[in-house]
């Protein structure tokens, strides 16, 4: 089955970069140099994920994903952003949105992004974590049921993927968990060790930019030979 991607931007160069590296992977790739254009194309084909630049130069990104939302709810959107724009990008994720990437997009985390977007779409249900609802280690804590998470009492914003992530290591501290019992917990499907071991690591390096002091000596999560990963919680 080949996947169709709505590429939105109004920089032709990224556009190129985009449709070059997800036709490579398979993908049909049909872009949009703007607002006007992504809807009426939305309105003449079914698309499986829409990458959407959140300052067009018609419309706000978040406009276009609205109007995907309530005519193609199917479509996974992932919003494509750069640093000036971070704070609207996590607000696209409280709307609806998949995912965000910053520009220039990183190749790798771009086609992990789509490929788990993809994977995601066949409705299955939120990861089942048994605990409680507030987990907290060290400086650590997550709300479950708020899907909120805060180091030292500061919020930080995680991706759907990222916080499932952390989540599930969090309810099992200081215990290795395998990339494809990882992807498989928190994305309900089981990827093969090569695609698992990528999400994985990808995800991970975010998180860690994220929620540690410092990134390139974690405090929390820890890379643990055979690609598994935990966290510690001491």
């Amino acid at each position: 089955m080949t996947y169709k991607i709505l590429v939105v931007d109004d920089e032709k160069t990224l556009r190129h970069f985009l449709r070059l590296h997800l036709q490579a992977n398979g993908y049909q790739v049909i872009e949009a140099a703007d607002g006007r254009e992504a809807m009426s194309l939305i309105s003449r084909n079914r698309f499986d994920v829409a990458l959407v630049d959140l300052r067009l130069t018609d419309m706000d990104g978040l406009e276009v994903m609205r109007h995907l939302r309530h005519h193609e709810p199917h479509t996974s959107v992932i919003i494509l952003t750069g640093h000036a724009t971070v704070n609207s990008a996590v607000e696209a994720l409280r709307q609806g949105a998949h995912d965000y990437l910053l520009k220039p997009c990183n190749t790798a985390e771009l086609l992990t992004s789509v490929a788990d977007a993809i994977a995601r779409q066949p409705a299955s249900p939120e990861p089942q974590v048994n605990g409680p609802e507030i987990i907290e280690i060290g400086e650590l804590k997550v709300n479950k049921a708020s899907r909120q998470v805060t180091r030292a009492g500061e919020m930080i914003n995680l991706t759907p993927t990222e916080f499932d992530i952390l989540t599930t290591l969090m309810t099992q501290p200081d215990t290795a968990i395998d990339s494809i019992t990882l992807v498989k917990i928190v994305r309900g499907y089981e990827a093969t060790e090569a695609d698992a071991r990528a999400i994985a690591r990808v995800h991970v390096h975010r998180l860690r930019h994220k929620l540690e002091f410092d990134p390139a000596k974690p405090q929390y999560l820890i890379t643990v030979a055979g690609g598994r990963y935990l966290l510690r919680s001491h």
